[in-house]
């Protein structure tokens, strides 16, 4: 008989390890069911002792041990996978249980695979060295390439992380060729019965694979694994939303460090945070990097501010650029992508005489107008935070004044205002409304494409989608994002504006009411150099990443209940200070949402005093280590 620990797969645990018996002898990474709170959940064994060994240990202690209910696979993953899970569970203040549910494919935890035995051969580790590389997608995926054919040739594999499905059908096929067969591809958009299959032949592969996924991938037990790439770094995608708000980045960075494997990140334009590192010896630029984005295109910034007095209403929305752009589209048969930050028809509405706010009376978010598709006449408000939706005919809740007014720019507004001034012109578009499922949105892409003459009409989601050159773009407007109160919302605009400069093969618009922010002359210089110089002094001066560790802890609740209760979690993390905060949205399903943030030096995190605390707060605080935003 065996006694074995185990490491619960699942989220709301409370302890990190749990001890059953069993009959069978079980390795170190075997995947086991085991009961617990009258539930039969999965677990990852990490360690194994003989009953004989620990006789005494097990009379004399004060539970039952319970048997474990069956062995599902006996090698699931490497023990290096677990210790990596582990690692990241401490930098992000959380479960290595969590972690692991995370990591691991749903699909591969309750099938009944008969996986073969992964080989006990050790890890041939090479120098684990962290790379970085900035530059257009050509340079990026050519280096990529270059690593594959260096590692393929030493016998090793190579895997490639994204954060998202597109990214991964993308970068499969850029990397592939030549390789044809020994590449494969790894995400949530395979059927459960394809992801089995395609997980257990590059786990019994012989020769060295290429694997491009989504996170999930990195648990396919091989031991052969010489670099991890993590391309599109600079995508928030890469963050866990829900619990355990870990970062993917993070844990692909610390599992190449358990195997010896090179690690090496890629876009565009690298973080903030990764740029820093590379200046502090952390990472080595794989290529000289390009601060210099260059394009093609022939780029001018529209002052709308000229056109105040120029309509009755006092406010343009196409500048006679962007009309003379679009008419040109249309009679050259060129394609124009035009872009717009928000939803609906405008993202804000005002009380004219009072200036209060329209808000959500569940969230307190702001609502955004809306045209009925129905009955294009009516309008509605409609909350993007939680889905409320209601009826425009309110008045101020502040003065009780009808007078509310619209303001900003929203996608449904530039449609209509495009339609209106040529109705001849074939529009495309895509946003959370309108291209709601991953078919509708490839599918308006290929019609785009296929359409000369025509317009794409889209958010910022449409970005992730287009890859071939464009012959004409246009911003209408990004000055909503300015008001966003984000320590990284220029980095998020200089992101944008460069990634459709370098779509974009002929002429590049850019309207704003905000010509005199430096970070637009930055982006349509495409000087990366001096934005990075000064953002990262911007963040050392107010203390932010990435010289600190911020620590974000959030309550919700009843507003006098989760004040008294984060006066107790500072009571319990003293001597650490808090800064106690009210969330952006103060109010979210009609509760109220209260932040406490902390600075921890990046050389004393992870502090194991610290951790502890952390991990001793109740299930319902949220905790997010290096949140992407503190809003």
């Amino acid at each position: 008989m065996y006694v074995i620990t185990v490491i619960p797969i699942s989220k709301g645990i409370g302890r990190e390890t749990l001890s059953y018996f069993t009959m069978k002898d079980v390795s170190p990474g075997a995947l086991v069911e085991v009961p617990l709170r009258k539930k039969i959940i999965p677990a990852l064994v990490v360690a194994r002792q003989s009953a004989a060994d620990i006789k005494s240990d097990i009379k004399n202690a004060s539970f039952e041990i319970k048997k474990v209910e069956s062995v599902k696979v006996r090698d699931l993953v490497i023990p290096e996978f677990i210790l990596a899970a582990e690692e990241t569970a401490r930098y992000f203040a959380c479960s290595t249980g969590s972690v692991l549910e995370t990591l691991l494919p749903k699909a591969i935890l309750q099938g009944n695979q008969k996986w073969i035995s992964i080989s006990k051969e050790p890890f041939k580790k090479i120098n684990h060295e962290k790379y970085a590389v900035q530059g257009d997608d050509e340079e990026r995926f050519g280096n990529y390439r270059s690593r594959i054919r260096e590692d393929f040739a030493r016998k090793g594999s190579v895997y490639v992380v994204v954060p998202t499905i597109e990214d991964a059908t993308r970068s499969f096929n850029l990397l592939r060729k030549g390789i044809e067969d020994y590449a494969y591809i790894v995400t949530g958009a395979l059927s459960k019965k394809e992801l089995v299959a395609v997980w257990e032949k590059i786990h019994k592969e012989k020769h060295s694979v290429l694997v491009v996924g989504t996170s999930q991938c990195l648990a396919i037990p091989r031991s052969d694994i010489h670099s991890i790439i993590v391309e599109h770094e600079h995508s928030r995608s890469f963050r866990l939303s829900r619990r355990p708000h870990i970062d993917f980045r993070t844990f692909a960075e610390i599992f190449a460090g358990h195997i010896g494997a090179k690690y090496i990140v890629g876009d565009i334009l690298l973080r903030t945070e990764t740029l820093w590192r590379e200046t502090e010896g952390e990472l080595i630029e794989s290529n000289p990097f390009k601060f210099r984005s260059l394009s093609t295109a022939e780029q001018s910034l529209v002052d709308m501010r000229t056109y105040r007095k120029g309509t009755a209403a006092g406010f343009k929305i196409l500048s006679d650029e962007a009309e003379l752009l679009i008419r040109t589209s249309k009679e050259e048969s060129e394609h124009l992508f035009i872009l717009t930050t928000r939803r609906g028809i405008a993202p804000t509405t005002l009380c004219g005489d009072c200036q209060n706010i329209v808000t959500c009376t569940h969230c307190s978010a702001p609502v955004v107008l809306h045209r009925n598709k129905v009955e294009e006449s009516r309008s509605f408000f409609l909350c993007h935070r939680c889905g409320e939706r209601r009826s425009t005919e309110e008045v101020c809740k502040i003065c009780g004044s009808w007078n509310l007014a619209t303001v900003g720019i929203g996608i449904d507004l530039v449609e209509q205002k495009i339609k209106d001034r040529f109705p001849d012109v074939k529009i495309f578009r895509i946003d959370a409304d309108t291209t709601s499922t991953e078919k509708k949105l490839t599918d308006t892409i290929a019609s785009f494409y296929a359409s000369p003459g025509s317009i794409l009409l889209g958010t910022e989601m449409a970005l992730s989608y287009l890859h071939e050159k464009i012959q004409n773009s246009l911003i209408v407007s990004i000055d909503s994002l300015f008001s966003i109160p984000d320590f990284r919302i220029h980095e998020k605009i200089l992101y944008t504006i460069i990634k459709i400069r370098a779509l974009t093969s002929k002429n590049f618009i850019l309207q704003t009411r905000n010509p005199e922010e430096k970070i637009l002359e930055y982006a349509l210089k495409g000087n990366l150099i001096d934005f990075y110089r000064d953002e990262v002094a911007l963040r050392k001066q107010f203390n932010y990443p990435p010289f600190v560790i911020l620590i974000k802890i959030t309550l919700e609740g009843k507003r006098e209940e989760i004040v008294k209760d984060m006066d107790v979690i500072q009571d319990q993390l003293e001597p650490y200070r808090l800064d106690i905060f009210p969330a952006f949205t103060q109010t979210v399903r009609g509760n109220y949402v209260l932040h406490a943030l902390m600075r921890i030096e990046r050389s004393v995190w992870v502090d194991e005093v610290l951790l502890g605390k952390l991990r001793s707060l109740p299930q319902h605080v949220s905790i997010k280590v290096d949140p992407e935003s503190l809003l």
